[in-house]
């Protein structure tokens, strides 16, 4: 099984977030079933700590590590 966070920002002028939004629902019609989509309002081509911090949350709690600091 493979799971996938797709994350787009809706102000980025290059990647537009249509084609990150098309790209998600491909991947889910392609078959696959654990695909995640957020969209983060008025951003542009780059990553914030809010972003990263769900992304992070997300992928830790796929590999079983909530609650693991180092």
């Amino acid at each position: 099984m493979v799971e996938i966070v797709y994350c787009v920002n809706t102000c980025d002028d290059v990647v537009h977030c249509k084609y990150g939004e098309k790209s998600a629902q491909s991947l889910s019609s392609a078959g696959f079933r654990y695909v995640a989509f957020k969209s983060y309002e008025g951003l542009g081509h780059y990553t914030v700590p809010r972003e990263m911090g769900e992304v992070s949350t997300w992928l830790s709690s796929r590999l079983g590590l909530e609650g693991f600091s180092s």
